[in-house]
């Protein structure tokens, strides 16, 4: 079987099609560090797999060999041309994956997800992970190429951290990609971190109420969190009265509790996480 010259592949599409800065895209042409790539996703034929940008295919004819099937988004159009020879179990997807997972209505059409495996445009890496935590359609793992940086930016975030935990995989070298990325990247796996309802962690339980609650004011979020939380993890009763008292325990300050959620410091959840375990 020939092998593919992915740098030549690249770099016939791209001095016909100048790579747009918008849509930050760094080819990856290393086979190994695409297979590489793929089996540590461990995927096999039950699996539906989701893609974040297809580009020219490189790592979705991969995955293909390996799930049920592959369902692929791509925000370029221009790749187009070069996509309609894909596997028979590649469904490939225009539109900008970010705007597509905070649509229910599509999320809800994709159906099961098993997992997402990508080599994600860098800039847009950690705001995709928004709608992957709090989405509620997806909650498996999912393994990307991506900046290395973000492997401690997942795990010392009070956000992400309630959601995921990142594991570095493999160090990927710059010269993999064409063109180059400035940053170093990285294999990573987000392993999904179990619902606190069956851990009992209210650390986890706490932080994510407020983020899923950045409408709501940070006195409101909290007292309403508390409430639900000994319902669901201790299968306790709290009034509002009660949770308000015990909310005077957490010793905020009062110009905090009076902002909205989504504008708080995030040193503030790590706070509340604390307080809320001296109060076992």
């Amino acid at each position: 079987m020939a092998v593919k010259n992915y740098k030549k592949i690249v770099f016939d599409f791209l001095s016909k099609n100048p790579p747009k800065l918008i849509y930050d895209q760094n080819f990856l042409i290393n086979e190994k560090i695409i297979k590489q790539l793929v089996e540590a996703a461990n995927i096999n034929k039950k699996e539906r797999v989701l893609e974040i940008g297809t580009g020219l295919g490189f790592l979705t004819e991969e995955l293909a060999k390996k799930a049920r099937q592959v369902v692929s988004i791509e925000i370029d159009e221009r790749f187009k041309p070069f996509l309609k020879r894909m596997p028979v179990n590649v469904k490939i997807i225009f539109g900008d994956a970010y705007k597509l997972f905070c649509d229910k209505k599509f999320t809800k059409s994709l159906g099961v997800i098993d997992k997402i495996v990508s080599n994600v445009p860098y800039s847009k890496a950690e705001n995709l992970l928004h709608p992957l935590a709090k989405g509620g359609w997806f909650a498996g793992d999912f393994f990307w190429i991506a900046p290395l940086s973000l492997v401690n930016k997942i795990n010392f975030n009070p956000i992400f951290s309630a959601y995921f935990k990142a594991f570095m995989v493999k160090k990927v070298a710059k010269d993999d990609f064409y063109p180059s990325p400035k940053t170093s990247s990285a294999i990573i796996h987000f392993k999904r971190i179990p619902s606190p309802e069956k851990t009992g962690d209210r650390s986890i339980f706490l932080r994510r109420f407020l983020y899923e609650h950045e409408d709501w004011k940070l006195k409101n979020a909290l007292r309403e969190g508390i409430i639900l939380m000994a319902k669901k993890l201790q299968n306790k009763f709290i009034s509002k009265k009660q949770a308000k008292g015990l909310l005077t325990k957490f010793q905020l300050d009062s110009d905090d509790l009076e902002k909205y959620v989504a504008n708080i410091n995030l040193d503030l959840y790590w706070q509340i996480a604390e307080k809320l375990i001296k109060l076992a």
